[in-house]
């Protein structure tokens, strides 16, 4: 036992004095001592070994601040910095969520012995760009009254201190147009597809073959990508010295475009819209979240329902806003928590899935045009339809060619592709979207399917035949065009933002090759009957209501 030290003493005002603790000393301990002047050698494993944890601490510091480029995902996630938080705020942007690859990609990667790439079709949404006009200014209207808030540094919230310096005029913001962001984004695609598919364009006979929708930001994307697919420098141009397209399909209602559809005035003229009604439903759930608003700074005139929807976008237009390059999220992102980040989200998915999804009765049949056109290019045949496509286009080969081995790039808009996702039955739900709460576990998520950049691939793959798959349509169908496959079967391998989602499509339940995404092709086009024979264009001149 030690007796205590009386009070005042120094062991009570210095605790980090070591106590004096009676031990028994070993003799070879005091030569020790004497020697301890005298310095050790550092072992060589140590050095190695402190200089491999310190080369790990740094890729890792790297990977997870390098966006969308994550290498070691589980420890990305428990490395995120923000307990997850980035990727809440990316999940949740919908539509406006930057590009980020979902997996290895496409061409040669992971097919099997003995298969290769006959054709390719790229559809790919343009890159980051400003909000639309009329976002601007939902947007404006609701900063307009953050400005005028009657608290101007709210204590005890640090997440509303940048509004100090922030500039809530947005006077560089040029709506509707591209972003720097959003051109660099396009040059990187096209020099990603063309490493992803280098060898079946080396060997692809009819070479490349490009469209865009006649928008101004889908032909700059288009634009950019092309420098990038080619291997030329990056570097911010006047949009009329960028290469071009072969064909540019105007918009606008009074046009066939299957890459922007305009030309279903029923679906145009709808109101309200069936997400309208549902985002009813869910709107009691913004209201903390706007009650918080507008009692933590107190806007004038008070914050409403649609200006809470329009600065919750400014988390994703804003991150992308600053700069050629990414730099971080946004502060706009962190004046929601956690949980009402998810409901915006599942508010964007639940909008464009009961306007535009499987359940939807205009959106299925404004992409069977497309679905249509790319049959076509799979079967090396003419394109036949009666929804949106423009027979003279699509009726000239120089403005459509037939298929071949080809690599094809449209390019449009995110509506278009939802439309054509829908058409084709890809991404199935097995329950509508609930209205009235957020899913435990979301499974049509917008920023997965169709952010900016956002691209689908469509691959036709030839597969030698082997005694381990019998071909039982030999010779039996001399009506078919001959591809010149020479024994070998045709499938179809469908990759969306690089990950493939043809697996779980009804065609591919009976294929051989199923393990690796693929569909028999005469199997996928079977399956798209609805864009071929049973598509009803008329209710496109019909009024009526859609019900979700």
């Amino acid at each position: 036992m030690y007796a205590p030290a009386p009070a005042g003493r120094a062991s009570d005002r210095t605790p980090l004095l070591r106590p004096m603790i009676a031990t028994i000393q070993h003799p070879s301990h005091r030569h020790h001592n004497r020697r301890r002047g005298q310095r050790r050698p550092i072992p060589l494993f140590s050095i190695l070994f402190t200089t491999s944890i310190l080369v790990i601490v740094s890729f890792l510091a790297w990977d997870v601040s390098t966006y969308g480029r994550c290498h070691v995902k589980p420890l990305c996630r428990a490395l995120s910095g923000k307990s997850g938080l980035e990727q809440t705020w990316w999940r949740n942007q919908g539509p406006y969520s930057p590009f980020k690859p979902l997996g290895p990609g496409g061409g040669n990667k992971g097919l099997p012995k003995g298969c290769e790439l006959s054709q390719v079709t790229i559809l790919h949404r343009h890159a980051a760009r400003y909000p639309t006009a009329g976002a601007g200014q939902c947007i404006l209207s609701a900063l307009r009254k953050i400005d005028n808030r009657e608290v101007t540094m709210p204590r005890r919230h640090p997440e509303f201190s940048f509004l100090f310096k922030e500039d809530l005029k947005l006077k560089d913001w040029r709506f509707d147009e591209l972003m720097d962001q959003g051109r660099k984004q396009s040059w990187l695609s096209g020099r990603a597809l063309k490493q992803q598919y280098g060898q079946f364009l080396r060997h692809a006979a009819e070479g490349i073959f490009t469209r865009s929708s006649g928008g101004g930001r889908v032909v700059e994307t288009a634009g950019y990508w092309l420098e990038g697919f080619r291997g030329d420098r990056f570097k911010l141009k006047d949009s009329s010295i960028l290469p071009q397209v072969d064909v540019v399909i105007p918009e606008g209602e009074e046009y066939n475009n299957t890459l922007s559809v305009h030309s279903c005035p029923a679906f145009q003229n709808l109101d309200p819209k069936p997400s309208q009604l549902k985002f009813t439903d869910l709107s009691p759930l913004f209201e903390p979240a706007l009650n918080r608003l507008n009692t933590v700074l107190r806007p004038r005139p008070a914050l409403e329902m649609d200006d809470l929807v329009c600065l919750a976008d400014m988390c994703g237009y804003d991150s992308q806003s600053r700069g050629v390059d990414w730099q971080e999220w946004s502060k706009w992102c962190g004046i929601f928590t956690k949980a009402e980040w998810e409901i915006f989200g599942h508010a964007k998915d639940l909008k464009r899935w009961y306007d535009l999804g499987e359940n939807s009765q205009y959106g299925p049949t404004m992409g069977a045009g497309y679905v249509n056109e790319l049959l076509a290019r799979l079967t090396d045949s003419e394109v036949i339809d009666n929804t949106t496509t423009n027979h003279t286009l699509d009726g000239d080969e120089r403005t459509f060619p037939r298929g071949g081995k080809r690599f094809f790039v449209d390019f449009g808009h995110d509506n278009e592709m939802l439309e054509t996702i829908a058409a084709l039955g890809l991404l199935p739900q097995h329950r509508p979207l609930p209205t009235t709460s957020v899913p435990p576990k979301r499974t049509y998520i917008l920023s997965r399917i169709v952010p900016f950049g956002a691209r689908i691939a469509f691959e036709r793959v030839s597969c030698k035949m082997g005694n381990w798959e019998p071909d039982p349509e030999a010779g039996e169908n001399a009506d078919e065009p001959d591809r010149g496959n020479d024994g070998k079967r045709d499938y179809i391998r469908i990759l969306i933002n690089d990950k493939i989602e043809s697996s779980s499509h009804p065609s591919c339940e009976f294929s051989g090759l199923a393990n690796f995404g693929l569909c028999e092709l005469d199997s996928f086009v079977d399956s798209q009957l609805f864009s071929r024979e049973l598509v009803d264009w008329s209710i496109c001149y019909e009024n009526g209501t859609q019900t979700g």
